[in-house]
């Protein structure tokens, strides 16, 4: 095993299950898409640093990432659950909007 492959190995690894420690499919869905949060707070501070104008548009973009990767997310592993649950009548689709998966990236791009 050469010494790149450990280094980009075991943080990998690391995320992997930090991810799938999370006790509910929301938080792992958050975590999931922590990264892009994360790179989109650098990416605002940065630009808040360079010019205050264009603060407003960073922030947006950042917050559609980290919503559309959730959104993914949830699509790819819980969609199908989900569509079972409502056939079913164990969910009523108008439910949907208070979901806590719909709320996370307001509460990601809240003040922390």
């Amino acid at each position: 095993m050469q010494l790149k492959e450990l280094i980009l190995g075991v943080p990998v690894l690391m995320f992997i299950l930090w991810v799938f420690s999370a006790p509910v499919p929301q938080q792992r869905i958050v975590r999931v898409c922590e990264p892009i949060h994360w790179v989109g707070n650098v990416a605002t501070s940065t630009t808040a640093l360079a010019t205050e104008q264009h603060t407003e548009t960073t922030v947006r973009w950042s917050d559609k990432m980290n919503y559309s990767c959730q959104y993914m997310v949830w699509r790819l592993f819980y969609q199908e659950d989900y569509n079972k649950a409502v056939a079913a009548g164990l969910v009523k689709p108008e439910q949907q909007a208070s979901a806590p998966v719909a709320d996370a990236p307001k509460q990601a791009s809240g003040a922390k």
